[in-house]
């Protein structure tokens, strides 16, 4: 009896040693390992980027390389965050207005479709929308807003690269387009004797889409159409007809109504693009300049090693 009392008090004894060492911090049982902390890949003020939300985020990105998804990713919350610390938002005509820029860049019918792809549901792109629109107000106010073309700047730049500005030759065209070979044949006879006019022929005889306005393809240069018909169409003089042209498409007769050499237009004439090349131009400079600013007012780190 008195053994087991003693037994009884050992075991007592025991736990409450366990209690009392739980109670300072440690215990009687096995310790599990502490959990490692999360791994960073970006860090900018007191805000980071870990691992898992970078590789989570890169999985739906559409970009070939982590370090510019990385860049990217945590330059996009900077500005983010720098916008809120600025007060920038947006008004609700603003934000109706973009959506609506957005939906139509889509194409006609084709944003619901871009959504079930994307996975995305609306109230998603929406608040990315939101996001894309307060980014965008900022840059405005810190880039955009600043940067002025004087006359002088787009003058010297007209002066460098007038060439740039080149227009290339064009020529206005018409085309009787069909089917079979003998049908062109007496086309360009009726067209050889001046029985009939090319406009006529062409509302009569054409299966091409501007058969109805007299085969007119309107001004046209190199590259605008298929391959194979611009060599016939590119080496007729003005006023002239081509022989029975065949291609892919059928047979062909072609004729060129007027013809506009290459040329460097005036600097008048062309102000509006120079500005906005010149334009361009400072407003990238100042966009870089910017972001190296923000870059040093966050303490802006990037760690790619840790993706690996």
């Amino acid at each position: 009896m008195h053994e087991r009392s003693g037994s009884r008090r050992l075991v007592l004894s025991g736990w409450a040693a366990c209690l009392l060492l739980a109670a300072i911090g440690t215990g009687c049982t096995s310790e599990k390992p502490a959990a490692k902390p999360p791994r960073l890949v970006a860090q900018f003020g007191s805000r980071v980027i870990t691992r898992d939300e970078f590789l989570s985020g890169f999985a739906k990105a559409n970009y070939r390389e982590a370090r510019a998804y990385l860049e990217d990713m945590a330059l996009q919350k900077v500005i983010m965050q720098e916008a809120k610390r600025s007060g920038i938002s947006f008004t609700h005509a603003e934000l109706a207005n973009y959506v609506q820029e957005l939906k139509k860049a889509y194409g006609s019918g084709h944003f619901d479709e871009y959504l079930s792809q994307s996975g995305l549901s609306y109230a998603e792109w929406l608040n990315q929308a939101k996001s894309d629109l307060i980014r965008s107000n900022l840059i405005d106010a810190n880039v955009t807003e600043k940067v002025k073309v004087s006359d002088d700047e787009m003058s010297e730049y007209y002066a460098n690269h007038s060439s740039d500005f080149r227009v290339p030759r064009r020529v206005k065209a018409r085309q009787v387009l069909v089917q079979n070979g003998e049908t062109a044949k007496q086309i360009l006879r009726l067209l050889s004797r001046r029985k009939r006019s090319f406009e006529s022929l062409a509302a009569e005889y054409s299966v091409a889409p501007e058969a109805a306005q007299g085969g007119d393809l309107g001004w046209v240069k190199r590259g605008d159409l298929p391959v194979e018909l611009q060599t016939p169409i590119f080496e007729l003089s003005e006023g002239e007809n081509s022989k029975v042209v065949h291609t892919s498409f059928g047979y062909h007769i072609f004729k060129v109504d007027k013809i506009k050499e290459s040329r460097i237009p005036p600097f008048d004439e062309v102000k509006d693009k120079v500005r906005a090349k010149v334009f361009a131009q400072k407003a990238k400079v100042r966009y870089d300049e910017w972001v190296k600013e923000l870059k040093r007012k966050w303490k802006f780190k990037l760690f790619p090693e840790e993706i690996l």
